[in-house]
């Protein structure tokens, strides 16, 4: 629905009418912020799934990821099993299959350039590791193709990467770039 929009501060704010009205739609999904020169506490990822509306998964920049099936009317924490205190740099709903969602972490505040790459098909209840082969370095993104179920995009600092068997392995996409 093209009225609808969502944004992420401590909470998960939605506005039904393009923006003119705003109400928080969740408690503070974040671990209440975190205090020095660079300040986090923020949700830094947002995703509704296409085959329901209010089917919403957030993350935030310090590690949680939560998921709400009733839009907003309550939410839980899916990150217990992750590390922590990461940044969540990327949570996508699966647009081929309702119950699958994707989430990458990034460490780099750490100094941790490990590929956290996961995919759950129980809405986030277990997740699967799917970073494989991935070289070292911090991730920014995933993305499914828009066809193939099987054929996932992920994008790190260092490069771009391509699996043709969800995330099983991974290889280099570079070919003409």
């Amino acid at each position: 629905n093209q009225d609808i929009l969502y944004l992420g501060g401590n909470k998960l704010h939605r506005s039904l009418n393009k923006g003119d009205d705003w109400e928080a739609i969740s408690e503070d999904l974040t671990h209440g912020g975190k205090k020095g020169n660079v300040a986090y506490g923020t949700l830094t990822s947002i995703s509704e799934s296409p085959f329901k509306f209010g089917l919403l998964y957030v993350g935030s920049d310090d590690g949680l990821v939560h998921v709400s099936k009733n839009g907003g009317g309550s939410w839980i924490n899916i990150s217990n099993s992750f590390p922590k205190n990461l940044w969540v740099s990327r949570v996508i709903a699966s647009s081929h299959k309702k119950e699958r969602v994707y989430v990458t972490l990034n460490g780099y505040r750490f100094d941790d350039f490990t590929p956290y790459v996961y995919m759950s098909d129980d809405y986030g209840q277990t997740w699967k590791n799917i970073s494989s082969n991935i070289p070292a370095s911090a991730v920014n993104v995933i993305r499914e193709d828009f066809k193939n179920e099987n054929i996932l995009y992920l994008g790190t600092d260092n490069g771009a990467y391509v699996s043709f068997n969800k995330g099983e392995s991974w290889e280099a996409f570079s070919k003409n770039l």
